[in-house]
């Protein structure tokens, strides 16, 4: 009898470091086989099916509705059923669980051990590893508190609070500092958040899922910083969509495919829209893979067009199209939600003036479309930057360049000749042979229309 597997939570994208596991599919101590799907985690952006690839009997170290780090150990796979009904060790807590235990009224020492042992920590990276350690949110704060150096987990793909718990027990161990003193002062100190009361005879209380907890936490990560700012300029749409519908086939009528194309390819001349703010460094993206946020009654995404600037407007509107498509089917694929690096959120059908998009996170703008404005003939874009990264100069002559690029696909007579007549004498603008054209005018109905020369001369 032995353990033949142990499942830890994955990293599935750089944003998401702790995940929530939504459903268990089978009992602690049932028998499964190789490809058994074993549990269902959610993340910021999907869902995602754990797999085993071993056979024999699995004991279960989470519960469904809770978040749990990456790497942390939350399933294990034995050769015998009676070891995987055997007590279930307790995952060590994330979200601050630590760090309530800490500050709560019992301080004792029997209380503070409660926090994760070295058994069930995560094992190591191997120190071959050469890529960028990520840190988990939690973590950072416990590095700030400890006073530790990041450079103590050189070589880790990964570090979670576990490890750092880890390592100053660790220190704790070979020096006067008892490990329950080492263990609350690892404890991630956070300031507490004020909560409103809910009166249930009042009001029905609605729990958050998760997905909308996460949407708050990167909506908020840059947002609570109060350094951002949106500029809005105005788009001139008389006679756009005539040449723009030559090259659409099902969006027609629809400015999200061209400004996806133009403003794609403007990136290139500002990197910073295209890039995010570190902590102390600002990282540029070396493609451009813009979002276009989507929501239909299924929860808000961001879904990714990967390398936009390199595609052709036909390719552009069939990628909305199927991504659109496998967003309502329920088929998205985790690629198609991860490293967006500027999102164009678009509410045109949806007849607002104007907006103020919010900075997704590891993004240092975002491109709002507002719905055109029929009378006026003009549309409203909105951009939110990120004043860590970039300024107000370079936003505005962001949209003033996109501003152009979009104007230049009005046709020159961007009415054809024959709808323009005078509202008055009906003689069309090709039968008016003195050739001085029409003035355009509000009619005594309160309409928009056109009166010739002749009429407003009044013969």
């Amino acid at each position: 009898m032995a353990l033949i597997e142990e499942i830890k939570v994955p990293l599935l994208a750089v944003n998401d470091t702790t995940l929530t596991v939504t459903e268990l599919t089978f009992a602690s101590g049932a028998e499964v086989k190789k490809g058994d799907v074993i549990m269902v985690f959610e993340t910021s952006k999907t869902t995602y099916d754990v797999e085993t690839v071993a056979e024999g009997f699995i004991q279960y170290c989470c519960e469904p509705g809770r978040d749990y780090e990456v790497n942390e150990i939350v399933a294990r796979i034995f050769t015998a059923a009676e070891e995987a009904r055997a007590a279930i060790p307790v995952t060590p807590p994330t979200q601050n669980t630590a760090a309530a235990h800490a500050t709560s009224s019992s301080t004792t020492a029997d209380h503070i051990t409660t926090a994760p042992t070295t058994a069930f920590l995560p094992n190591p990276a191997p120190a071959t590893w050469q890529g960028e350690t990520i840190f988990s949110d939690e973590a950072l704060r416990l590095l700030e508190v400890s006073g530790l150096d990041r450079s103590a987990f050189n070589g880790r793909d990964f570090v979670s609070t576990a490890d750092i718990v880890q390592l100053l027990q660790s220190a704790a161990s070979s020096s006067s500092v008892t490990p329950a003193y080492a263990a609350r002062s690892a404890a991630p100190s956070k300031t507490a958040k004020p909560f409103l009361t809910a009166d249930p005879s009042k009001v029905i209380v609605a729990k958050l899922t998760s997905a909308k907890k996460r949407e708050i936490e990167y909506l908020g990560d840059i947002q609570s910083t109060g350094l951002t700012s949106t500029i809005h300029s105005h788009v001139d749409t008389e006679g756009i969509f005539i040449h723009i519908n030559h090259g659409l086939k099902y969006l027609r009528d629809s400015l999200l495919p061209v400004i996806i194309y133009e403003a794609s390819r403007l990136l290139a001349d500002y990197p910073l829209l295209n890039a995010y703010y570190t902590g102390d460094e600002i990282a540029t993206y070396k493609e451009v893979n813009p979002g276009f946020a989507i929501d239909i009654d299924k929860g808000l995404k961001v879904l990714k067009i990967a390398g936009a600037d390199g595609r052709s407007l036909q390719e552009i509107e069939s990628s909305i199209l199927k991504l659109s498509g496998d967003y309502l089917d329920d088929t998205i694929r985790l690629e198609d939600l991860t490293d967006i690096t500027f999102t164009i959120t678009d509410l045109s059908s949806e007849a607002v003036a104007f907006f103020k998009p919010l900075i997704n996170k590891m993004n240092s703008a975002i491109l709002g479309i507002s719905g055109i404005d029929e009378k006026l003939q003009r549309c409203t874009l909105s951009l939110t930057f990120d004043h860590r990264v970039t300024e107000g100069k370079t936003a505005a002559l962001f949209l003033r360049d996109l501003r152009q690029r979009l104007e230049s696909y009005r046709a020159e007579d961007s009415r054809p000749r024959q709808d323009i007549a005078c509202f008055k004498c009906q003689k069309t603008l090709a039968e008016d042979l003195g050739d001085t054209g029409f003035v355009r005018c509000v009619t005594p109905a309160g309409k928009e229309g056109y009166i010739c020369q002749s009429c407003i001369k009044g013969f």
